[in-house]
């Protein structure tokens, strides 16, 4: 394992950040013959040490041509989550396999593979800047743990280093220049703890909780890592001025929590949830994770998405110094893979998450209540981004002469504009010349959509 990044130092990548994207990048990188670096700012008994959720479906290994994790990994197996109504009257149960994995120690496991193959890794350095020559990133500037302040070149610099976009965010003007509006995040605090005087029932079940006076524009989990120790948090939507705290005290004084614990762990993070940035590539840079938006917006997850864009970056990568190319229009098929799979499912989970948003309790109690998107719709919604249109009418019809007909309408309209924004990402610009155009389409219809759910 490499120690200290030198000055001068030649690579084919650079992946700034070893996060779930950068390690996974890493990975798939490891033993094709490339020299790889890895520039890292946390410790190696840190890794991944953002704190979340920690969990993760079973597909996305799958997907990301990765192998399932290993048993000291997996701190809970899942077979399914609830989702709760915030009067907790009502529940839906949606299906799928996954894990409550241990992260430091997944990173540790994925990144030692790929230094084990000659990916050389150089933790504690922060990246300060790219190197920019003529209009395309040709390297980083790092300060090493010496306080030295060195310059590495790279045929593709990767960013990976998550909300911050240490790279990307320099880099204005670029194709990857994609702010981030304060409403499209989530601020999020969680604790994991360790009960002293209660076994948790169906630990391989995880809790979602929607709540608007608990956790306002998100929710808060409740997620087993076993009979005794569970992750308990929530997230708040950014740009309101709230900080998840305060709501986070109220929600340790629910009878469904309580219980005599230790507190094993802390922390709070802001991340992404919107679709993808407009663009994941520029001339001799990729951007990925959740440095790309590459998140569910619904619920803020990223792991799974991350693994898979990071996968797609390998293979874009490999082909591109295959034939001698680190330009945008060589390393656009990335853009073209991710938008027009999951990209586009992100776009469209980025309509019903606004729409989600504007429901105060109420109006949640009353559609759950009713399902107004029955229960196996709720599996098609989170697994494939459709909510189909045929489905609300046929609510609209079975629910006519009840009380909230406004709601059933404003439904059909999110039902519909999940459809088209969908579609414009399937009709994802071939190359870069045409993004400017497509983004204004993107623009203008989520801004239309908005209109309509206010009103005017």
């Amino acid at each position: 394992m490499a120690e200290l990044l030198q000055d001068g130092s030649k690579f084919d990548v650079l992946i700034a950040g070893a996060g779930p994207a950068g390690t996974v990048l890493a990975y798939h990188l490891a033993g094709t013959g490339l020299r790889v670096g890895v520039i890292e700012i946390r410790p190696w008994e840190d890794l991944w040490g953002k704190p979340c959720g920690d969990a993760v479906a079973v597909h996305h290994f799958t997907n990301a041509r990765l192998p399932q994790p290993p048993p000291e990994v997996v701190r809970q197996r899942v077979e399914g989550v609830y989702i709760y109504s915030p009067d907790r009257r009502t529940r839906y149960r949606v299906g799928g396999e996954g894990y409550i994995i241990d992260r430091r120690r997944l990173g540790q496991y994925l990144l030692g593979k790929a230094v084990e193959k000659g990916v050389e890794l150089y933790l504690q350095h922060s990246v300060i800047a790219p190197i920019v020559k003529e209009g395309a990133v040709t390297g980083l500037r790092v300060v090493r743990p010496d306080g030295m302040v060195v310059e590495a070149k790279a045929q593709i610099v990767v960013d990976a280093t998550g909300f911050v976009r240490a790279v990307a965010r320099r880099f204005p003007g670029s194709l990857v220049d994609d702010e981030l509006s304060p409403l499209d995040t989530n601020i999020a605090y969680r604790e994991v703890w360790v009960y002293e005087d209660r076994e948790i029932e169906e630990p391989e079940i995880i809790r979602i909780y929607l709540d608007q006076e608990l956790a306002p524009g998100g929710y808060w989990w409740f997620f087993p890592e076993g009979a005794k120790r569970v992750n308990i948090g929530l997230g708040v939507q950014g740009g309101r001025g709230l900080s998840p705290k305060p709501f986070f005290k109220r929600l340790k004084d629910l009878d469904i929590v309580r219980g005599r614990y230790k507190v094993v762990e802390a922390g709070g993070a802001a991340v992404p949830t919107r679709r993808p940035c407009n663009s994941m590539v520029d001339n001799g840079l990729i951007v990925i994770g959740d440095a790309a938006y590459n998140v569910n917006p619904v619920h803020g997850g990223g792991m799974g998405y991350a693994f898979y864009a990071a996968y797609l970056a390998s293979q874009t990568i490999t082909s591109a110094l295959e034939r001698g190319c680190r330009s945008a229009e060589c390393l656009w098929s990335l853009n073209m893979e991710y938008m027009t799979s999951i990209g586009a499912k992100q776009a469209a989970l980025d309509i019903f998450r606004r729409f989600l948003q504007r429901l105060s309790n109420d109006e949640l109690n009353y559609g759950m209540e009713k399902r107004l998107i029955p229960e196996m719709d709720v599996t098609e919604v989170s697994s494939r981004g459709e909510l189909k249109v045929s489905v609300v009418e046929k609510a609209l019809i079975m629910l006519r002469g009840l009380k909230r007909p406004s709601l059933l309408r404003q439904l059909k309209t999110v039902a519909d504009y999940m459809k088209r924004i969908r579609q414009l990402y399937l009709q994802y610009p071939e190359s870069p010349s045409s993004l400017d155009q497509w983004v204004e389409k993107v623009t203008g219809l989520i801004q239309e959509f908005e209109a309509k759910l206010s009103g005017r």
